[in-house]
């Protein structure tokens, strides 16, 4: 495998230490790679830490859908709503917008929706021997996710998306009035649709999950560097150092999987990507006297109620307002409010709020792939709102290249010249 000296382990340094950046080190290391991994933070406890824990297959569904921009408008005006905006920001995030829109057209959706399909439905398949070889096979659990409607608007306003899934061969059933209750006894009588996927799963412990691969990847001696990557050295046409404020990295190839970091990364070797970070809140309510048998998610509010190990999370909304702003709480308790429109008899002891940076891109599609002026760095960022589903499979497609592969997945479409 190696063409340095002594046929020692070739070196792969991959920045970013979070569920993405940890799936591809296991799936390197597995391979072979001597694996360093860079992040100023502990494993997994950045945006990974916090998102709302599901393994969604069917999440082929973009951001942008035909006639969302109409919406926005209530949604901004709604301080409960999905999606806020603050004024300082609107000017820098408009070109991000109208990209988006551009994107959002009913062809064009289906083109995202074709090529994130193949990607997400592995996700599954390609994580429990993950999580198996972290010894955390129960943080794998697959017994489905439903979304609660409570009117026949909302239901048939969200059709699109159904059709979408089922036409790539998702599983879906829909319950309504008493069917509903049978199904969750604890949700509000005011729900008149339930949306179940079956074969949908999600993580009772995310950060859990990440500490645990980043355990066994210590035994097998990856290496972890406190530091921020700051930029690259080359020789030959190659980058062969890894540069951070904590000192530099040699390598024989790189992994950028920094999340909503990468672009400026990106911009180092020569590309501008609009990515954005879609700020996303949750609370953590801990002793909570409703626990849903699977995730819920509102279709109204677009937030997840998620049974953990730790209680029960409520996660979503997306606030556009950049990486260095400060949190605004209120999104999160705003998610404890609306939690109640799902499950009214809902209360709990502690609760615990954070907030966390989506790394998305206007067409809801990642950057996977070989960068195209450096060919030992490789791209896997961008994941938006389906990082811990595609973090896996991601994984599976870098160690392939890496290696000198064809990975299983058509990668085409996650190519970085597109911007």
């Amino acid at each position: 495998m190696s063409d340095r000296p002594g046929d020692m382990a070739q070196r792969v340094c991959i920045v970013g230490a979070g569920v993405v950046g940890l799936a591809c080190a296991l799936q390197l290391q597995a391979r072979g790679y001597a694996v360093t991994l860079v992040d100023p933070r502990p494993p997994g406890e950045y945006c990974s830490l916090g998102n709302a824990g599901c393994f969604s297959r069917a999440s082929c569904v973009p951001l942008g859908l035909p006639g969302a921009w109409k919406k926005v408008p209530g949604w901004l005006a709604d301080p409960l709503g999905p999606l806020s905006i603050p004024w300082r920001y609107a000017a820098r995030i408009a070109p991000w917008l109208w990209r988006l829109h551009k994107a959002s057209s009913l062809d064009q959706v289906n083109r995202i929706a074709d090529a994130l399909h193949p990607l997400l439905d592995r996700s599954i398949d390609a994580w429990v021997p993950l999580a198996q070889r972290a010894g955390v096979p129960e943080l794998v659990v697959q017994n489905g996710y439903a979304f609660a409607y409570r009117s026949e608007s909302a239901f048939l306003g969200d059709g699109l998306g159904r059709e979408l899934r089922r036409a790539r061969g998702v599983s879906i059933e829909v319950l309504t009035g008493g069917e509903v209750r049978e199904f969750e006894p604890a949700l509000s009588k005011a729900v008149t649709h339930l949306v179940v996927l079956p074969e949908q799963g999600h993580c009772p412990n995310p950060l859990r999950l990440s500490q645990a691969l980043a355990a066994v990847l210590h035994a097998g001696g990856a290496r972890f560097f406190a530091g921020k990557a700051l930029g690259f050295e080359h020789r030959e046409g190659r980058a062969n150092r890894v540069l951070t404020d904590a000192g530099q990295i040699d390598t024989d190839h790189v992994v950028i999987a920094a999340g909503a970091h990468s672009g400026e990364l990106a911009k180092a070797l020569g590309h501008v990507v609009p990515l954005e970070t879609e700020r996303g809140y949750h609370v953590m309510l801990s002793a909570p006297t409703v626990v849903p048998k699977v995730p819920v998610m509102s279709g109204e509010g677009k937030y997840f109620c998620t049974p953990m190990e730790g209680g029960l999370r409520i996660a979503g909304t997306v606030e556009l307002a950049g990486l260095d702003a400060p949190p605004n709480y209120s999104r999160a308790d705003a998610l404890v409010a609306l939690s109640r429109n799902l499950f009214p008899d809902l209360a709990f002891g502690k609760l615990e709020r954070w907030m966390g940076h989506r790394p998305s891109l206007p067409d809801s599609l990642p950057v996977v792939g070989r960068a195209p002026r450096v060919p030992n760095v490789y791209f896997a960022f961008g994941h938006g709102h389906v990082g811990l589903t595609a973090a896996a499979p991601t994984g599976e497609i870098i160690a392939a290249l890496v290696a000198g592969d064809e990975p299983e997945v058509d990668i085409r479409p996650f190519d970085i010249s597109r911007f």
